[in-house]
């Protein structure tokens, strides 16, 4: 009798081990789930580019922007300033279909100070992502001149990492 006990136990276990699937596949998650996850590593990137941006000597926005972004801002930042440069309504006119430009800022990147001491993120909220584009609510903060920069950043997966591809400056 004990062993029929120990058989039927037996194969009750087995039964109910290979009955659910989930015991057996490793769980990836769902989209919804991924996304999160992607959405985090875009903030914890976000928020050390920032703050290693601001640490660099010599600070080149180059390496944190993609090419395009990189191209406007550094238009926006040289408008009237002699032959080279655009003027607004050049500017404006070659970059309105791709940027929001009235949010573009003139003064420099990230920041509107020309000179800064200890640059913070103090918030770095998501506010949408779709597909590998994530938009941040930030909150830059120049703790040495109690300067505080409201932005919403939006990012772009890149490789095996992200870049800035647009700063809307209020």
């Amino acid at each position: 009798m004990n062993k029929i006990k120990i058989v039927l136990a037996l194969q009750l276990i087995f039964f109910f081990s290979y009955a659910n699937p989930k015991v057996h596949q490793p769980v990836l998650g769902s989209p919804k789930e991924m996304t999160f996850d992607k959405s985090e590593l875009a903030k914890k990137w976000l928020v050390k580019a920032i703050e290693n941006f601001f640490k660099q000597e010599s600070a080149d926005m180059s390496s944190i922007t993609t090419k395009s972004y990189n191209e406007y801002k550094s238009d926006a930042m040289n408008i009237d300033m002699g032959e080279e440069s655009l003027t607004l309504e050049q500017f404006n006119k070659k970059w309105k279909k791709k940027y929001d430009v009235k949010y573009v800022g003139y003064d420099g990147f990230l920041i509107s100070g020309q000179d800064w001491g200890k640059i913070v993120v103090s918030k770095c909220e998501l506010s949408s992502a779709k597909g590998n584009v994530y938009i941040f609510q930030v909150i830059i903060k120049d703790t040495q001149y109690k300067a505080t920069y409201k932005r919403d950043i939006k990012v772009i997966e890149s490789g095996k990492s992200f870049l800035i591809d647009d700063v809307k400056e209020y």
